[in-house]
């Protein structure tokens, strides 16, 4: 058997193997020991630059080490050329470690880092390095982030830059994060376009995004883009609506803003108003307002956003606003052909859940009064269809109805106290989000829906006097939020037992009224005493 290759076993194969790992943990862990004592004694000289490259170049995530080579950069007193040597030989380890891994957080942040502080970087280049590594990967989210900040720094414009994007897409409509990049650099150039251009940038747009979805239905990179390409960029906020009574407010607009946005004048005079936001956050659509001025005479009063002014009128001892009808889209011809262009793909394909749903997405831009049955049988189908997320097309449905409810109380002419009140109940709501215009009405009834899951959504109703909650499975109060003009609450015909849970609810209102009627509520001669107690003048049913 002389001269015949000896074949190790696999049991041997392994031995070396765990054998050789053994071995260069011993030299990782030597090094970097090496490395933290130096650091430890602030000697960045270079044998600690040598020892990090080399673990670099093994591992190029350990972002400690790039900062231990930021560290040398900083405390070292270096000349012009030894800087400029380090800055290139920075720029070739960046690199070299990107070629072993291009995903590299910390490897592209260090080549950024160094761009950032050399005299003179050649951003040509670096763009070619950009345009390299996007070919060898479209979806390198991480070189396009970095290819961005050099198309800043380079002085390329969005106009440009968008023609890359385009033919990134253009040859694969699957590229999601040439899509994303492409909605940022249009969002840069909507900033210094007219309205005008924008409606016509956006119909390019749209032709070029149903192209994608129709040449690959089930891709989702392109519906993505169209969503928020049909919802975004809206120009200088709406004032939707607004109730001033007696010293307080509620105004609410069709876009986020802060309270120096907001200016309440009356009679041609600032009023000094305390603003809340109902999250307690810097920017909201939804502002409570409270002045202590008292006016005998009110002739007029407006409120300013953002240099828009918008006169209120007075009816039944509240000073009112409320936004008209909206305008047809001036590309409504466009939107309703590519309505119909997409139930056509849903006739084609009934199982692509994306056409249904963009369907649903262009008939409420359009006019979701006239689609309304539309709307609702679209949703209806979904659910059958993409069962796995039932739970959110049921919300979408919950946040359609309560919209088309709204617009049936406000549109039409009866009187404002009607107006004061609204029946939700019995619509199999599960949530209240993104629907805080209900926070303008006094009496809710939100009975038999199923809100058990969404009582921290009745935040708003700060203005609500009479609430109902009757039938919606509820099986805890933890949740439910302060309302500081609640003064009849109704929860009957729940699962309700806790006995803290509904003496907390007391203590945080001054109700009138609360009906715990067909609940599970044990030792109600003991609920009753501890409910005196708390306030002996609430009228409270237990039976």
């Amino acid at each position: 058997m002389h001269g015949k290759v000896k074949v190790r076993t696999s049991a041997e194969q392994e031995a070396l193997k765990k054998k050789e790992r053994a071995k260069k943990l011993i030299q990782y862990k030597f090094n970097m020991n090496m490395v933290f004592e130096k650091r430890k004694d602030q000697i960045y000289d270079d044998q600690l630059m040598k020892i990090t490259e080399c673990l670099l170049l093994e591992q190029p995530d350990i972002y400690t080490l790039w900062n231990i080579r930021r560290e040398a950069y900083t405390n070292n007193q270096w000349s012009e050329e030894v800087l400029k040597e380090f800055h290139r030989h920075e720029l070739i380890l960046t690199e070299n470690c990107l070629k072993q891994n291009p995903k590299s957080y910390s490897a592209w942040h260090q080549r950024m880092w160094i761009m950032d502080h050399m005299d003179e970087p050649d951003w040509k280049k670096e763009l070619m390095l950009c345009t390299k590594y996007l070919h060898f990967d479209e979806r390198n989210f991480h070189c396009w982030n970095h290819r961005e900040f050099v198309v800043q720094k380079a002085g390329i414009s969005p106009e440009e830059e968008l023609k890359f994007s385009t033919s990134k897409i253009l040859n694969n409509f699957s590229n999601y994060s040439s899509w994303h990049y492409r909605s940022q650099l249009l969002s840069k150039i909507f900033n210094n376009c007219n309205q005008q251009d924008i409606d016509k940038k956006k119909e390019d747009e749209l032709d070029l995004v149903m192209n994608a979805t129709f040449t690959d239905p089930n891709d989702t990179s392109a519906w993505f883009y169209q969503r928020w390409l049909l919802s975004t960029h809206e120009f200088s906020p709406t004032l939707s609506r607004v109730l001033l009574k007696d010293n307080n407010v509620i105004l609410f607009v069709d876009k986020n803003i802060s309270i120096e946005s907001i200016c309440l004048q009356i009679n041609n005079e600032n009023e000094n108003v305390l603003w809340k936001s109902w999250q307690n956050t810097k920017f909201s659509k939804l502002w409570f307002g409270e002045f202590k001025t008292q006016f005998n005479d009110i002739k007029e009063i407006t409120i300013d956003i953002e240099g828009q002014r918008y006169p209120l009128y007075y009816s039944n001892q509240k000073w009112i606003y409320k936004k008209k009808k909206f305008k047809p889209h001036c590309n409504e011809d466009q939107l309703l052909g590519q309505l119909l262009n997409y139930k056509q793909l849903a006739e084609l394909e009934p199982d692509n859940k994306w056409a249904l749903l963009t369907g649903v997405h262009l008939m409420r831009k359009i006019d979701f009064e006239r689609f309304n049955n539309d709307i609702f049988t679209s949703l209806n189908a979904l659910l059958n269809i993409d069962s796995l997320r039932i739970n959110y097309y049921r919300d979408l449905q919950s946040k359609y109805v309560i919209e088309y409810k709204l617009y049936e109380s406000w549109s039409t002419e009866e009187d404002e106290e009607i107006k004061s009140k609204i029946d939700l109940s019995g619509l199999n709501l599960t949530t209240l989000s993104n629907n805080e215009h209900l926070s303008f009405f006094e009496e809710v009834n939100l009975g038999a829906n199923f809100l058990s899951n969404s009582l921290h959504e009745l935040h708003f109703l700060q203005n609500c006097k009479k609430l109902s909650l009757s039938s919606n499975q509820l099986e805890s109060l933890k949740k439910f939020p302060t309302l500081q003009n609640l003064e009849v609450l109704s929860l009957r015909n729940n699962k309700l037992e806790n006995f803290d849970e509904i003496l907390q609810l007391l203590k945080k209102h001054k109700l009138k009224f609360l009906d715990l009627r067909e609940n599970r509520v044990h030792n109600i001669t003991e609920l009753q005493s501890s409910v005196m107690d708390i306030d002996p003048n609430l009228k409270l049913y237990l039976e």
